[in-house]
């Protein structure tokens, strides 16, 4: 077999790999997988959030005039 004729089935093999319908499914599975990372990501700030604001906070000391 001659060797440039070897490099255009190699493309239409390789070309196989990027079908519409595979495409579409790692754009799905790459959205899904970003969206998860956001997620636990906002949930850990939210988290943070709330532990810095109970550090914050100095508990409150009863008046010692009130009966």
């Amino acid at each position: 077999m001659r060797p440039y004729c070897l490099i255009p089935l190699l493309c239409l093999a390789l070309s196989g790999c990027a079908t519409p319908t595979r495409l579409a499914e790692h754009e799905a599975a790459a959205e899904a997988r970003g969206y998860e990372r956001g997620y636990r990501q906002a949930v850990k700030e939210q988290y943070w959030l709330i532990q810095n604001q109970q550090r914050r906070q100095t508990p409150v000391e009863p008046n010692p005039a009130t009966p």
